[in-house]
């Protein structure tokens, strides 16, 4: 009874450190994800993670923010989503200036125009390359169908930054359409809604195999089962 006792903590301790998806671990075939090995999750067609941006015009997008009932941070450039996979942007096309932006509930809401140009600033911010699919106003932005959760041709490396459309690109612009209520906020599916812009991130299949673990001296693994802080090759 009191083994069972002492080891709960440390258990329920261990099993927290790697509840967080942190894309650079999937390669440890010694470590798990959701009780899957990472070196099979790095194949699912899951994605690991789904940034979303909400946008709408300025007189909507206080509402937007009111119904969320969380407090609203105004924020400038890049915004680091969820685990700090991805950071995501909007800039005005013509401009180059970033947009009105404020994150809040999770997500990044952002003041635009009916009709107005812009382009989708995406930032890796892990050393590994990751496989993306996009989703604006429902459709695949490669591919302009429906959209849905399977990797695309987009494709990232690590600590770079995607600009969509690119600069030098005779690509179509990106425009905001007009929004008349907040359905993008509660949109779960791949299609989303219009106003919605998600990008799902893959750990991409070919990202190169990492060691085992190694503890710096300030770490400590409990009973040698998994270090409370960060390994030193994931950081």
């Amino acid at each position: 009874m009191f083994r069972v006792l002492f080891l709960a903590p440390i258990l329920t301790l261990c099993s927290c450190s790697h509840s967080t998806l942190l894309p650079s671990w999937q390669q440890d075939s010694g470590l798990d994800y959701h009780g899957t090995p990472f070196r099979i999750a790095q194949q699912s067609a899951t994605p690991h993670l789904v940034a979303r941006a909400c946008y709408a015009a300025p007189e909507l997008l206080e509402h937007l923010i009111a119904i969320q009932g969380d407090n609203a941070e105004r924020v400038q450039g890049l915004v680091t989503m969820g685990d700090g996979t991805l950071a995501l942007g909007l800039q005005d096309a013509k401009t180059g200036k970033w947009l009105e932006t404020h994150q809040c509930g999770g997500q990044v809401l952002v003041a635009g125009t009916a009709g107005q140009s812009y382009r989708l600033m995406v930032r890796n911010l892990t050393p590994q390359p990751l496989d993306l699919a996009i989703s604006i106003d429902g459709k695949d932005l490669m591919t302009g169908a429906t959209a849905s959760w399977s990797r695309s041709t987009l494709r990232i490396a690590g600590k770079q930054t995607l600009t969509l459309p690119a600069l030098d690109s005779e690509a179509a612009p990106l425009l905001f359409r007009s929004i008349l209520s907040a359905q993008a906020l509660y949109a779960t599916s791949p299609q989303g809604a219009t106003g919605l812009i998600q990008v799902a991130a893959w750990l991409a299949r070919d990202a190169p195999s990492l060691s085992g673990q190694r503890l710096r001296p300030g770490q400590v693994a409990p009973l040698g089962l998994l270090p409370i802080d960060r390994p030193e090759q994931y950081r």
